[in-house]
């Protein structure tokens, strides 16, 4: 897993439901989920699950970040890229407007099981 410290951000919450899951990712501090806004170098800003296709799915919120009070949520967006280099998402997996950090948290990685699960071809 990661070693950003998360505490007392509303990326914490975000990262229990990832640890609880079994979910492996990492936390990239320069790229936002959004390709179109200019993230500051922060710590945290998306979290980033590779795929065994070697594409990739980002998760922050609408302004690219996760490293904000949990009292100031305000939605994640989950969004997947087919070219992660390019940074254009080609499908969004879960996008929020839930201001309960904990719920949108849990919702937001059964999303993504649930996407990662229809990709996985029947044996």
């Amino acid at each position: 897993m990661a070693s950003h410290d998360t505490a007392g951000t509303a990326g914490h919450s975000l990262r229990t439901a990832l640890d609880l899951a079994g979910i492996t990712y990492r936390i990239d501090s320069c790229r936002g989920v959004l390709s179109t806004l200019d993230i500051p170098d922060d710590t945290g800003n998306v979290f980033i699950i590779s795929l065994p296709d070697s594409t990739e799915i980002r998760i922050t919120d609408e302004d690219g970040s996760t490293v904000y009070g949990a009292e100031e949520h305000r939605g994640w967006k989950v969004l997947r890229y087919i070219r992660p280099e390019d940074d254009i998402h080609t499908c969004t997996v879960y996008d929020s407007d839930n201001t309960d950090v904990d719920t949108d948290s849990r919702t937001a990685v059964s999303a993504i099981v649930e996407f990662v699960a229809s990709l996985t071809p029947d044996r």
